[in-house]
Parts: C-alpha cells; structure tokens; sequence
C-alpha cells in the first residue's frame, strides 16, 4: 500500500509541475486513509477549484481522475490531462 500511494504522489507531483507551468496553483494532499490528492485552483478566480487523485486500474494501469469520478487521462500523459483540468477550471468572460 505504501508504495502504490509512493507512486501515486510521483504522479500527482507531474502533474503539478505541468499546471504550474500554466499558472495554476496546486497544494498536494495527502492525508491518511484517502487517496493523495492535488488540489488546483485557479488564480484568475479562486473559487473555481477541483481535487484530481491518481489511481490504478486492476491491471496495473495508472489514471487520473477528477474528484467527482471522472477519469481525465492517462497517467503517463501529463500535458492531456492538464489540459482537461484547465478546461474544467476555464473560466469563460461574456
């Protein structure tokens, strides 16, 4: 279990690393008995946040997935899914 959480954090950490390259701020969570978590916020208006963790498959395979179950992407894939919490994060001006 340890390692698999290990591992989970190195996949978050990336993915942290690539959304602060876009200006996003990123806290990561890890707190015990829940899966870690990266909580991203956008600074052009912080309210607007959302909680991505990182979890395997049962083959193995590692994902990301948005808090509300959605599965954004592939773990090895950090730069689409960053994109796909931006576009959850957008904030659209009329």
């Amino acid at each position: 279990m340890m390692a698999e959480r290990g591992e989970g954090i190195d996949h978050l950490r990336r993915l942290a690393a690539q959304l602060e390259a876009h200006a996003f701020q990123v806290r990561l969570r890890s707190t015990a008995g829940l899966y870690p978590r990266l909580h991203v916020i956008n600074p052009m208006a912080p309210a607007r946040t959302e909680d991505v963790l990182a979890a395997h498959e049962e083959d193995g395979e590692w994902w990301f997935w948005l808090s509300w179950a959605g599965r954004i992407g592939h773990a090895e894939d950090v730069a689409t899914a960053a994109e796909r919490v931006a576009s959850v994060l957008h904030v659209i001006r009329r």
